[in-house]
C-alpha cells in the first residue's frame, strides 16, 4: 500500500511538474531596464502610466508629491522632468492615473486618508514636458478619496471608494460635469457589515454597457451603465471562501470575456461574465506562501503578497500583478482553469514593496510604495520599469493572428489597408509624434492623403486586442 501510495504521489508530481512547465515553457526572467528610487518626503509613488503614445515618457502619482513626468532615457535611470503639485489640482492628492490619447486622467483624494474628498483632473499632455492641467472636479460628496478611473467615450467613470460610483462627463475636457452618483450597499456579503471604511470602490473595468466595481469588503459589483443618468447596480459576487472573513477585492483587468479580479492576500480570481447577471469563476491562484482566509489582522498584514493592481499581457497570456512583498507576479493564463506561476520578480524578504502598475508594449511599469505601518512593509519609494520576454512559442493560436495585422502600403500617400485577419475592427485612431488625435476611421480602409508628409502612430482597436503601428505619409 505504501509503495502503491508514493507511486501516486510522484505520478501528480510528475504531472503538476509538466503542466507548468508546458504553460511557461516560452517565459524568460523579467529584465529592469529602468529604475529609480527617491526619498519619499518629495513623494510617494503609487500608481505609474507608460505613455500609450509611443513617446519616452512615464507618468507617476506620487499621493502628496502630485504627478511627476519622467523622462525614459537609455541611462537607465528615469529623470523626473516637471511637477505637477497638488496646488494645481484641487489641494487633493494624485493617487492614480489612465491616459487616453493626450489626456492623462488623475484620481484624486487620498484613499488611506479619510478627510478628503474624491475627484478628477485632466491633464492635456500633448507636450509632455509642459502637461497643462485643463480642469479639476471636486465631488461634494463623502469623503475617502478615489482609486480608480476607467474612460470610455464622453464619459469618465471614477471609482470613489465610500462615494461608490461617479460618472462625468468629459465631452468638453475643460469642463467636467457630474453625470451621476451610484452609492453601493454595505449589506454584502458578509453577517457581519463591519466599519463603512472597509467598503470602497477602488477598481473598475468596463464592458460593453457594464462598470465592474470592485467595493473591498463588499466584493464585486457589476453596474448596468447604458443609462448614464441612472446607473444600475445589477449583480454582486463574493469568493464563498471569503464571506465573514477578512476581504479586499482590489483591483480587476478585463479581456474578451474573463475578468482577472485581484482580492489581496487571497491571491486572484478569473471568471467568467458572458452573462454579467451569472458570474462564473473558473480559476483561482494563490501562492501557498500566501496567508489563508482569516479574520487576523496579523495574518493578513504579514501575507507574503497582496494583490493590487494587474494588467493582462494579450501576446503571452500572462497576467502581471503588483503584489506588495513579492513586488511583481508573472502568471500564465492560458488554461485559465490552471494559473500558474512563471516568475515571482523581488524577494519577500528585502524591505521593497509595490503598489501599482502598467503594462504597455511589451514592458511593465511598477511603483514602489513607502508604507513603513501598514503591507507592504516599505522602506523604499520609487519607480521599475521591467522588460517581458516571453517568446513566439507561448503566443496562442488566437494571439498568432496578430502577425498578420498589417497596414500596407507603408509608407503611403493615398489610401490605406488594414489587415485584420479573423478580428473584428472597432476603430482605427492617427496620432502624429505631438500625440495629437489627427484622424479616426471605423473601416479597415482609409486615406491619409490629407495628412501632412510625416511620421504617425496608427492605434487599431478590434475585438480582441488594442495595438500600434508606425505609419509614414510620403
Amino acid at each position: 500500500m505504501t509503495k502503491t501510495f508514493l507511486i501516486i504521489i510522484a505520478l501528480a508530481l510528475l504531472s503538476s511538474t509538466s503542466q507548468i512547465k508546458a504553460q511557461c515553457s516560452g517565459w524568460n526572467n523579467l529584465q529592469t531596464i529602468d529604475s529609480i528610487f527617491t526619498n519619499p518626503a518629495f513623494g510617494n509613488a503609487t500608481s505609474p502610466e507608460a505613455d500609450k503614445l509611443h513617446r519616452p515618457y512615464g507618468y507617476l502619482a506620487c499621493v502628496s508629491g502630485g504627478v511627476k513626468v519622467y523622462t525614459i532615457n537609455t541611462t537607465g535611470i528615469p529623470l523626473a522632468i516637471i511637477t505637477i503639485p497638488i496646488s494645481s489640482l484641487g489641494n487633493l492628492d494624485a493617487i492614480n492615473l489612465f491616459q487616453d490619447s493626450i489626456w492623462l486622467y488623475v484620481c484624486l483624494g487620498n484613499i488611506w486618508n479619510t478627510n478628503e474628498m474624491a475627484g478628477l483632473a485632466i491633464i492635456d499632455i500633448s507636450n509632455p514636458s509642459n502637461p497643462n492641467v485643463l480642469d479639476v472636479y471636486v465631488h461634494k460628496g463623502l469623503t475617502g478619496g478615489s482609486g480608480s478611473v476607467a474612460v470610455k467615450e464622453n464619459y469618465a467613470y471614477l471609482a470613489a471608494n465610500q462615494n461608490g460610483l461617479i460618472i462625468l462627463d468629459i465631452s468638453n475636457k475643460s469642463k467636467i460635469k457630474l453625470k451621476s452618483v451610484l452609492p453601493l450597499s454595505n449589506t454584502f456579503p458578509h453577517n457581519t457589515v463591519g466599519s463603512t471604511s472597509l467598503y470602497n470602490a477602488r477598481g473598475i473595468g468596463l464592458k460593453d454597457n457594464y462598470a465592474y466595481l470592485c467595493y473591498d469588503r463588499g466584493g464585486l459589483r457589476i453596474v448596468d451603465i447604458s443609462n448614464t443618468d441612472s446607473p444600475i447596480q445589477i449583480n454582486q459576487y463574493c469568493f464563498p471562501p471569503l464571506i465573514n472573513k477578512i476581504t479586499a477585492y482590489n483591483n480587476i483587468a478585463i479581456h474578451n470575456n474573463l475578468a482577472y479580479v485581484a482580492i489581496d492576500y487571497y491571491g486572484m480570481e478569473i471568471l467568467d461574465i458572458t452573462n454579467p447577471k451569472s458570474i462564473t469563476q473558473l480559476g483561482w491562484w494563490h501562492p501557498n506562501t500566501w496567508a489563508d482566509t482569516s479574520n487576523n489582522f496579523n495574518t493578513w498584514a504579514n501575507s507574503n503578497g497582496h494583490a493590487n493592481e494587474l494588467a493582462f499581457d494579450s501576446i503571452c497570456n500572462q497576467i502581471y500583478i503588483a503584489a506588495g512583498k513579492s513586488d511583481i507576479m508573472a502568471i500564465d493564463v492560458s488554461d485559465p482553469t490552471n494559473p500558474t506561476t512563471c516568475q515571482t520578480f523581488g524577494s519577500t524578504t528585502d524591505s521593497y514593496g509595490t503598489w501599482g502598475m502598467d503594462f504597455f508594449d511589451g514592458k511593465i511599469h511598477v511603483a514602489y510604495i513607502w508604507s513603513v505601518i501598514a503591507p507592504p512593509y516599505s522602506n523604499y519609494t520609487g519607480y521599475k520599469i521591467l522588460k517581458t520576454n516571453c517568446m513566439a512559442l507561448h503566443v496562442n493560436e488566437t494571439n498568432t493572428s496578430l502577425s498578420h495585422i498589417i497596414l500596407f502600403p507603408n509608407p503611403a500617400s493615398g489610401n490605406v489597408h488594414l489587415n485584420l485577419a479573423d478580428q473584428t475592427l472597432k476603430s482605427v485612431k492617427i496620432f502624429n509624434l505631438e500625440g495629437k488625435l489627427v484622424q479616426e476611421n471605423f473601416t479597415s480602409e482609409f486615406s491619409i492623403s490629407n495628412l501632412p508628409i510625416g511620421i504617425y502612430y496608427v492605434t487599431t482597436q478590434t475585438d480582441q486586442f488594442t495595438f500600434s503601428n508606425k505609419l509614414i505619409k510620403q
